[in-house]
Formats: structure tokens, C-alpha cells, sequence
């Protein structure tokens, strides 16, 4: 897709990040999958201790792609 995604998943936690390729700063979208299971209802601003845990992962694992080059010029 275009801009890239990322998702993290953390116990209940799943963070996704959209056009995170083409916007280092992309918010990340929070959901309790417990709570939530069809991810309905985004709680990133009510936890964003757990978000920071969320990007701090994203930014650590991403890896370049000669196949997919979106994100390459991070």
C-alpha cells in the first residue's frame, strides 16, 4: 500500500502506524484487542505510554526494502 504501514502487537495491545513510509511522525493507532477485538475504537490517547512503547518498537525493527522501497529514506 502506499506510504507503508506498521502494527505491533503487545499482550492485548495492537498499535498500527499508516503512511508510516512516508510520514516519520505518523500517529499510531491504539486498540485493547481484548476489549475491542474488530478494532473499532482507537485509545491511543488514553494510553500513550504503551503508543511511545509502540514506536520506539516500529523504529527499532523497520528494515529496508529493495521490493517495497517506501520508508528507505528514513
Amino acid at each position: 500500500t502506499k506510504g507503508g504501514h506498521q502494527a505491533v502487537r503487545m499482550g492485548d495491545w495492537k498499535g498500527i502506524s499508516f503512511n508510516s513510509g512516508t510520514d516519520p511522525n505518523a500517529p499510531v493507532e491504539l486498540y485493547n484487542l481484548v476489549a475491542d477485538i474488530a478494532e473499532s475504537r482507537n485509545v491511543a490517547a488514553e494510553h500513550p505510554e504503551i503508543v511511545q512503547r509502540m514506536k520506539e518498537i516500529m523504529a527499532a525493527e523497520h528494515s529496508p526494502s529493495e521490493i517495497l522501497p517506501f520508508g528507505n529514506e528514513r
